[in-house]
C-alpha cells in the first residue's frame, strides 16, 4: 500500500476554504465573484454589524483584502488584510489608497490587536468626509490601489483589489453607517447633538436679549 508522509501532507494540505479562493480567482468571473459580505447580530450584546471585504493580490497562500465595517452603534472601519507581516499588533501605520486615476487618499490606520499583517482605519470627524469619498469612488472604480508602511517608512506593502462587485456587495454595509453617498447621513448621535447645541443657541440668545434691553436707551 502506497505510504503518504506527513511532509507530503502538509506540502499539499490545502483547506477547502483556500482551495475555494484559489478557483474563484481563476475564473472568468473572479473580479465579481472575490466579494463577500456578512451579517450578524451578536448573542449577548445584540450588536448588528455588517462588513463586506474583497480578496486582492495573492501572496503565498494569503489574499490580502480590502473592505469596510459597521455597526449599529455607527462604528465605521475601512479594513484591510497584507497578506505578510508590516509592524507588531496595533502598531500605527499610514495608508494610501488610490482608486483608478483619483488622487491618493492618505489615512493613519492601525494594526488588529491579534495580528502583525491586518488592520482598519477607524472613521472620526476628521477623516469621515475623506472615507466617504474613498466610498464613493470604491462604488465607481474598477480598482483600489493600496500602500501600507509602518511609522518610520522602513517597510511598505503594496496591493490591488478588483472593485468589481463592490457596489452590489456592500450596499448594506454602506447603508448601515449611512456612508458612500453624495451627501452624508446624519447619524443619530449628531442629530441629537445638533438639537442640542441648537438650543443652547436660542438659549445665548436669549440671554444676550434680555441683557441688552436693560440697557437700551429707547433711540
Amino acid at each position: 500500500m502506497y505510504q503518504v508522509s506527513m511532509h507530503q501532507v502538509k506540502m499539499y494540505q490545502l483547506t477547502l476554504y483556500q482551495l475555494l479562493l484559489i478557483i474563484v480567482a481563476s475564473t472568468p468571473f473572479a473580479a465579481s465573484a472575490s466579494w463577500f459580505n456578512e451579517h450578524n447580530i451578536d448573542k449577548f450584546d445584540r450588536i448588528e454589524t455588517h462588513r463586506v471585504w474583497g480578496f486582492g493580490d495573492l501572496v503565498e497562500d494569503k489574499f490580502t483584502t480590502y473592505g469596510i465595517r459597521c455597526d449599529d452603534r455607527s462604528k465605521l472601519l475601512i479594513t484591510f488584510g497584507l497578506a505578510q507581516d508590516l509592524d507588531e499588533e496595533n502598531a500605527k501605520v499610514d495608508l494610501v489608497f488610490k482608486v483608478d486615476n483619483n488622487k491618493p487618499l492618505a489615512f493613519e490606520g492601525q494594526l488588529f490587536s491579534n495580528s502583525k499583517e491586518s488592520g482598519f482605519v477607524r472613521a472620526d470627524k476628521q477623516n469621515l468626509a475623506l472615507i466617504n469619498r474613498l466610498i464613493l469612488q470604491s462604488k465607481e472604480g474598477s480598482t483600489v490601489d493600496i500602500r501600507a508602511s509602518n511609522k518610520d517608512q522602513s517597510q511598505f506593502i503594496e496591493y490591488s483589489v478588483s472593485l468589481s462587485g463592490f457596489t452590489r456587495f456592500s450596499q448594506a454595509t454602506r447603508d448601515a453607517c449611512g456612508v458612500g453617498t453624495i451627501k452624508l447621513t446624519v447619524t443619530p448621535k449628531d442629530k441629537a447633538e445638533l438639537i442640542r447645541l441648537k438650543q443652547q443657541l436660542k438659549d445665548i440668545e436669549k440671554k444676550i436679549a434680555e441683557i441688552e434691553a436693560k440697557y437700551s436707551t429707547g433711540f
